[in-house]
């Protein structure tokens, strides 16, 4: 395993609960080098959160054409940007319950709702 995709596992193993990437506003190829590189550590993660990363590209569409040119970057290098992602998520995410042994491991506790906003003190 290379250096790189060992400081993911380690980085990961400190997580105590799911985890998602976020792209950070990075480009759409170093976000997939990134996730790459946490799917060849086998790094548990849950998914990703983006934008910049998937739809950064249209903006330069819609600069130069305007919102007909951003509608047809969209469905087209948009909608393989997506794709990409999907592809790369296959890859390596992970259920979000993995990380406590599996959904048949997953208790749900029912409990009292919150109060309503006039019943909570005023230092909330």
């Amino acid at each position: 395993m290379i250096v790189k995709a060992r400081v993911f596992l380690a980085v990961a193993a400190e997580a105590r609960v799911p985890f998602i990437y976020l792209s950070a506003g990075v480009s759409e190829s170093v976000f997939h080098a990134s996730l790459a590189l946490a799917n060849e550590a086998k790094v548990p993660y849950s998914g990703v959160l983006c934008g910049r990363a998937t739809w950064q590209g249209g903006l330069a569409a819609y600069v130069a054409g305007g919102k007909e040119a951003l509608q047809t970057w969209l469905e087209k290098q948009g909608a393989k940007n997506i794709e990409a992602l999907n592809e790369v998520l296959q890859q390596g995410a992970q259920p979000w319950w993995n990380i406590y042994g599996g959904r048949d491991q997953i208790e749900i506790v029912e409990r009292q709702a919150l109060p309503s906003s006039e019943h909570r003190p005023d230092y909330c």
